[in-house]
C-alpha cells in the first residue's frame, strides 16, 4: 500500500508542476464516458435508465439490486446506495457515421415514419465481435429479411456487411435505427431478467440523441418513454462527480 501511495503523491506532484495548478488544488477520481453521460442526466430514482448513443450504445439502469453476468457482459458500479448496472454494444453511430454524411442523416431522418414498423432486421456493427446483450467476440454483422435489395457500397476502411439493402435509403436508414433500438430493448430486457430493477423511463445523451425520429422510434420499440437528457455531454457529469468530491472533501474538513 505504502508504495501505491508513493506513486500517486509523485504522479500528483508532476501534474501540478506541468499544469501550473497550485499545490492544494484538489484532485477527484474520474470515471467513464458513459457513467459520466449518465450523471449528467441526473436520473435518480430505481427505473431510471441512461442510453449513451455514441459511436457506441451503452446503457446504464439505476438499480437497487446489483446485476453481474459475464456471460453477458453485464457489470454494476456502486452508486451512493445503489447499483449502476449496464452494458456496451459494438452497435452505434460509428456504423451511420461510415454510410452516412452528417447531412444525409438529417434529410433522410425527416423522411423516416417512425410510428411504422421496418421490415429490415440488421445487426449493425463495424466489425466482427459484441460484447453486450449477447458477448460473442465472432459475431459478425448481419441482415435477414429485406423487401428489394441491391449491392451495398462498401465504406473504406471499415467491414461493414449490412446487405443487402432497399432501394430507397429511407428505408435503409430505418432499418438500421430500429435495428440498434431492438438491441437496446434486448438489453435491457436481459437486465431485467438478471434480477435489476425493471426500467420505467430511458432518457438518451450523445449524439444519437439530436435524432428525434430515432427517439420516437426506440419509444415504439422499447414500449417506455424516451427522452432527451437536458445536458447530453459527458464531461458535464464528470463535472457533477468533481464537484460532489469537492463538498464531500469540505464537510470533512
Amino acid at each position: 500500500m505504502m508504495v501505491v501511495l508513493e506513486i500517486r503523491d509523485l504522479l500528483l506532484m508532476c501534474s501540478f508542476t506541468l499544469s501550473g495548478y497550485p499545490k492544494d488544488c484538489l484532485i477527484c477520481t474520474g470515471t467513464t464516458d458513459s457513467i459520466a453521460a449518465f450523471l449528467a442526466a441526473r436520473a435518480t430514482q430505481p427505473g431510471k435508465a441512461v442510453t449513451s448513443l455514441g459511436s457506441t450504445l451503452a446503457i446504464k439502469l439505476l438499480s437497487s439490486r446489483r446485476v453481474e453476468d459475464a456471460r453477458f457482459g453485464v457489470y454494476s458500479h456502486r452508486l451512493d446506495d445503489r447499483w449502476l448496472v449496464g452494458g456496451a454494444s459494438n452497435t452505434g453511430g460509428a456504423v451511420l457515421r461510415h454510410l452516412f454524411t452528417d447531412e444525409q442523416l438529417e434529410k433522410l431522418s425527416e423522411q423516416i415514419n417512425p410510428f411504422e414498423t421496418s421490415p429490415l432486421d440488421y445487426y449493425p456493427l463495424q466489425a466482427v465481435g459484441e460484447r453486450f446483450p449477447v458477448a460473442d467476440p465472432k459475431m459478425e454483422p448481419r441482415s435477414r429479411k429485406v423487401v428489394s435489395a441491391r449491392p451495398l457500397v462498401q465504406a473504406k476502411h471499415i467491414n461493414i456487411k449490412l446487405h443487402p439493402r432497399p432501394e430507397s435509403d429511407v428505408e435503409y436508414l430505418h432499418g438500421i435505427l430500429e435495428s440498434i433500438a431492438r438491441i437496446e430493448a434486448k438489453g435491457y430486457k436481459l437486465l431485467k431478467d438478471l434480477g435489476a430493477t425493471p426500467v420505467e423511463e430511458v432518457i438518451t445523451s450523445g449524439g444519437g440523441s439530436k435524432n428525434q425520429k430515432w427517439i420516437k422510434i426506440r419509444e415504439r420499440v422499447l414500449g417506455l418513454p424516451v427522452c432527451k437528457a437536458d445536458q447530453t455531454e459527458a464531461a458535464y457529469g464528470a463535472a457533477l462527480l468533481a464537484m460532489k468530491g469537492a463538498c464531500e472533501n469540505a464537510t470533512s474538513d
